[in-house]
């Protein structure tokens, strides 16, 4: 799942570190993702109250970085100087097999098109001069148009 990569990102955790298991976890290649310690739901990053029960109690799980793209977009423009992704650039919006979570992030690959239904898989690439990994996709088998 790792990948090599020269960004230089301002990634990392939050300043209140409450997303910090996410980012520890990609260092060790391994989406980590939170859900309730009270009744098991899984919660999308930044949440910090379970909507079903409305706890406060969290604790982290690996989960499988596998899933279809819900929706994406192409971009001609980086709109971060920092963002050092060759444009056009694809974003999608993954829906992941495993949780009922759905993350965001850049598609790998050279001019990728995807179709909405289209599997990817999760790459972590951890940058060579930024202190903290970032979560890519990437079709699977060919897919796209």
């Amino acid at each position: 799942m790792t990948a090599a990569a020269t960004e230089t990102l301002p990634t990392g955790p939050a300043p209140d570190d409450s997303d910090r298991p996410f980012w520890e976890g990609l260092r060790d290649d391994q989406l980590t993702l939170p859900r309730c310690a009270a009744c098991g739901q899984w919660r999308p990053l930044g949440r910090a109250m379970c909507a079903a029960c409305w706890s406060f109690d969290t604790e982290w799980a690996p989960v499988d970085p596998r899933g279809t793209v819900h929706t994406w977009a192409r971009s001609a423009r980086a709109f971060m100087s920092e963002l050092d992704v060759p444009v056009p650039y694809v974003t999608v919006l993954v829906r992941l097999d495993e949780v009922p979570v759905r993350l965001l992030g850049i598609l790998l690959g050279e001019d990728p098109l995807p179709a909405i239904g289209d599997r990817v898989t999760g790459v972590v690439q951890q940058p060579s001069n930024a202190e903290w990994p970032v979560l890519r996709w990437r079709l699977v088998g060919g897919e796209g148009r």
